[in-house]
């Protein structure tokens, strides 16, 4: 029993951790598409940047806090 508490907890860790890579994905690859959108229309103002940079950080959050849900939701259902 002692076991399954360590490696349900090391899942939980190793979940987080994904998440983190996931965020850093998500968030990159948005703002690598603003500053190629920027570049490619010669805009004045790095409005695509700013906008797909503030939407990849939003996307990110929306998916770390749907995760937290679920794994509350599975631990209270225990």
């Amino acid at each position: 029993m002692n076991n399954k508490k360590k490696s349900n907890g090391f899942s939980k860790y190793a979940r987080f951790s994904a998440l983190g890579i996931q965020m850093g994905v998500i968030i990159g690859f948005f703002s690598w598409l603003g500053v190629y959108l920027d570049d490619k229309y010669q805009s004045k103002t790095d409005w695509w940047t700013i906008g797909l940079s503030l939407f990849g950080v939003t996307a990110a959050l929306y998916l770390v806090i749907r995760e937290v849900i679920k794994i509350s939701k599975k631990n209270d259902a225990k």
